[in-house]
């Protein structure tokens, strides 16, 4: 407005505008604040926790666990140790073939340990699985197909025990037998493996990488030796094997297929 020739100007509008952008910059904030807030409280927690066997209470590997809103999958791993993102009170389900399928309702995100109880029923075999057993459940496994492939049965009429064609020659029988061997194998492996390791190898030998491989390869020994060698007998064994092994020619080693082994056994 003008007063006495002088114009003086209004402060009122730029300070409106000054608030107005206060509150606008606010509400932005606010708003962005809030929606990043929403988008973390939505974000899935990961889970961490343990699957064991119940009985033994040795891990379980290869358990399948899958959160069953989100559909999201997990493997357990030699330890039995299992991550998964997962929600609270979201579910997750634990299944693995011979064993009961269990689930679990997140209440709380601290180590979970999930106990899984055989359910009583004999499994397809495969490497993968025969090789996630543990120790009680193989022993199981064994007696049930041991059980499962006999041929012989007791007549109630004729006395005594006969021979059975018809539980021999039946395709459960016969599926019963091939499991058998391959159970019985696998513990027979399992008993050598704790006893010919790497470390006893090396404490003896300067054996070390591929060539420790292909020596462990040629001179594994055999369970029946096992069963009655101690240690002193096991230590002369790998001694005077060792000896044949550092005679072998380029060419007959390289004749040695050595397996793949797991790093860490």
């Amino acid at each position: 407005m003008q007063h006495h020739g002088l114009i003086i100007r209004s402060r009122t509008k730029p300070l409106f505008r000054i608030k107005l952008l206060f509150v606008v910059l606010h509400a932005i904030f606010m708003l962005s604040t809030g929606t990043s807030l929403a988008r973390i409280a939505q974000q899935d927690t990961v889970l961490a926790g343990y699957v064991l066997e119940l009985d033994s209470g040795e891990p379980l590997q290869y358990v399948e666990v899958k959160n069953l809103k989100t559909g999201v999958r997990a493997e357990s791993s030699k330890d039995g140790k299992f991550t998964i993102a997962v929600n609270k009170n979201e579910r997750l389900q634990f299944e693995y073939p011979g064993y009961r399928t269990d689930t679990l309702v997140v209440i709380e995100f601290d180590v979970k340990r999930v106990y899984m109880t055989p359910d009583g029923s004999a499994i397809q075999i495969d490497e993968v699985q025969i090789h996630a057993m543990t120790d009680s459940r193989l022993a199981t496994e064994i007696k049930r197909a041991k059980e499962e492939g006999q041929f012989t049965e007791v007549s109630q009429h004729r006395g005594g025990v006969r021979i059975s064609p018809s539980r021999w020659f039946g395709k459960d029988a016969r599926q019963a037998r091939q499991r058998y061997e391959l159970l019985l194998a696998e513990q027979e492996r399992r008993k050598i493996d704790a006893r010919f390791t790497r470390e006893a190898i090396m404490a003896i030998t300067p054996l070390t990488g591929n060539e420790l491989e292909l020596y462990m390869t040629k001179y594994r020994p055999t369970v029946e030796f096992l069963s009655t060698a101690d240690e002193s007998d096991l230590r002369l064994y790998i001694m005077d094997t060792y000896t044949q092994f550092k005679e072998l020619t380029p060419e007959q080693r390289a004749e040695i297929k050595a397996p793949k082994r797991d790093e860490n056994p």
